[in-house]
């Protein structure tokens, strides 16, 4: 499926540095639960099977909702794809961008410094995994191997060992907007995990309206 390829880039560079705020915010501020990065939530439900000190019920519950939101991605992708072929890409985005805005609301609420796991912070858990497991099927939906959005492993290790398709410049930028999402969502976490999560919002619904239109 052809895309207009630097606004492409540039938007999921943008939705990389999206990731990275929003685990700055459920990493620091939800417990020590990753919304996006499910490797980190498996690693943590089985190290605190055998260590009891690890807590595992945020990261068992941000598993279930980003599989529901996976799933949920997928069917409202489909359906997007067939009745707006042309623009289905900026409407999945931005309604991720919606959902992260739902979790910035749910937020408001919340104190500024973590605590223990309570049903509030379980709510913004789902709300944020459910939205990342629906970037997440989009995202493979684009087939963009190398801008993969929610982690840096194929990104880091290509940079390096494939240079010679051109892509090093892309996936540096990845790489680094990982890392000032990261920095910035701890930043604006300092003040309320609300405007981390409000600042995410609308970083994802600009990255929608830089999609570029497909090829029906």
């Amino acid at each position: 499926m052809p895309f207009a390829t630097s606004r492409l880039t540039t938007a999921l560079v943008l939705l990389t540095g999206v990731t990275g705020v929003v685990e700055a915010v459920s990493y620091l501020g939800l417990d020590r639960v990753f919304a996006a990065v499910m490797t980190g939530n498996v690693l943590f439900v089985g190290f605190g099977l055998v260590d009891r000190s690890i807590p595992v019920a945020g990261s068992a519950v941000a598993l279930v909702a980003f599989v529901l939101g996976a799933l949920a991605g997928h069917r409202v992708n489909g359906a997007l794809s067939r009745r707006r072929p042309e623009r289905w890409l900026t409407y999945a985005v931005c309604g991720e961008g919606a959902l992260l805005l739902v979790a910035a609301l749910l937020a408001l609420g919340l104190p500024s410094h973590p605590a223990e796991l309570t049903p509030h912070r379980l709510a913004v858990i789902v709300v944020l995994a459910a939205a990342m497991g629906s970037r997440n099927v989009t995202i493979l939906r684009v087939a963009a191997p190398d801008l993969p959005t929610t982690v840096l492993t194929r990104a880091l290790a290509g940079t390096f060992m494939l240079p010679s398709q051109g892509r090093i410049g892309r996936r540096v930028a990845s790489v680094v907007a990982m890392f000032a999402g990261a920095l910035t969502g701890a930043f604006l976490l300092s003040w309320h995990p609300a405007v981390a999560l409000a600042a995410a919002a609308l970083l994802e619904i600009v990255a929608g309206v830089l999609c570029p239109r497909t090829k029906p």
